[in-house]
């Protein structure tokens, strides 16, 4: 996806019970879960605007790779020195998305809706705000006339002074998660349940639940390699176009055999983590197994991390012959394995076709 991001993060938390950037989500600080949700969209230019406390959220955003500025004036500014820092460093000429550190939640769909108006927006637009209901959401896009004059605004309202001075638009975007800060320990506990349902978790949860349920090392092996290989293919098909959240298809994948010693494994796992509250993984787990309904399309989770458990045997990529070749003994089976590779077959097509990459 064209622009780049931009993630202030500099304020000392002082409505929260502690440091916002590194408060845990779904095992993830939430700056963390806040470039990821950029990282999504296909977005890999990302500044990050740090201020107090900044040495620690460094160390988490590091292995990110994003660009890390620091305001070392935080205590005395508000967002907006923020934002005009991470302008200054950050690659303008595609226009800029703006999303705040203790917005970790807005979806790929979002960003979805963002990248359509982009290309159908009116002449003389200078920035794209999402919004639903009368409610403005998160993140505005910048074009390069709006950073300009979010760069030159000096007025005394701050960055909502800011966009007043520019010709905006509204993009209709259905999307809670969107709108939901953290502000205090309340809006901190609604973005925790609301992330449970709806996004992926951190590996070393994964690994908790191993643990809980005493997953054999085997299996353990062939999860976390079918993991990885669904997150690589998410990255590859993000990157070519589609909008899909990558660690929701790692952690899909952690967890897809997760009650593989269980009668009906996948029908076990899916309930092991709808009492848990995770139900947007459970979707994939109750849905690794086979394709019950063909798939229009590879670019949804369910469907990635179903294939990518195809292509996996123990801890090792292999072709769908190897595969298959055992099942296919088996006459009673037969026909819905021939299906399945079928599909699976019209899925890698897709896949490499998207993304030039080959499976």
């Amino acid at each position: 996806m064209k622009g780049a991001g931009l993630i202030p993060a500099a304020g000392g938390s002082r409505r929260m019970e502690g440091f916002k950037p590194l408060l845990q989500i779904n095992g993830f600080p939430m700056i963390a879960m806040t470039v990821q949700s950029m990282s999504n969209a296909g977005i890999r230019d990302i500044t990050v605007v740090t201020g107090y406390r900044g040495d620690e959220v460094k160390k988490v955003l590091e292995p990110m790779g994003v660009r890390i500025i620091e305001n070392r004036r935080w205590q005395e500014t508000d967002m907006l020195a923020s934002v005009k820092l991470g302008l200054e460093a950050a690659d303008k000429k595609d226009g800029v998305f703006i999303l705040p550190g203790d917005i970790p939640l807005t979806s790929p769909g979002t960003f979805r809706k963002l990248a359509e108006g982009i290309s159908g927006a009116k002449p003389g637009t200078e920035a794209l705000i999402p919004g639903a209901g009368g409610r403005t959401l998160h993140p505005p896009f910048l074009f390069p006339e709006g950073c300009r004059k979010a760069l030159n605004y000096q007025g005394g309202q701050g960055l909502q002074g800011a966009f007043r001075s520019m010709k905006t638009e509204i993009v209709t975007a259905e999307d809670r998660g969107a709108q939901m800060d953290a502000d205090n320990r309340k809006d901190l506990a609604q973005i925790q349940d609301y992330a449970r349902k709806h996004r992926g978790i951190s590996r070393e949860l994964c690994e908790e639940f191993y643990d809980e349920v005493s997953l054999p090392a085997h299996i353990r092996t062939h999860c976390l390699a079918v993991g990885e290989m669904a997150a690589w293919m998410a990255k590859s098909l993000i990157d070519a176009g589609a909008f899909l959240d990558m660690e929701l298809c790692r952690s899909g994948g952690y967890l897809h055999d997760v009650l593989r010693l269980e009668p009906f494994h996948e029908k076990a796992g899916k309930k092991f983590l709808e009492e848990k509250g995770y139900l947007a993984l459970a979707k994939i787990v109750g849905a690794h197994r086979g394709f019950e309904k063909e798939p229009d399309t590879l670019c949804t989770e369910e469907a990635l991390v179903c294939l990518a458990d195809k292509l996996i045997m123990e801890g090792r990529r292999v072709s769908l012959e190897e595969r298959y070749r055992k099942a296919l003994e088996k006459k009673e089976v037969k026909k819905r394995i021939l299906r399945d590779i079928e599909i699976c077959r019209r899925l890698i097509k897709e896949f490499e076709v998207m993304t030039g990459e080959r499976l």
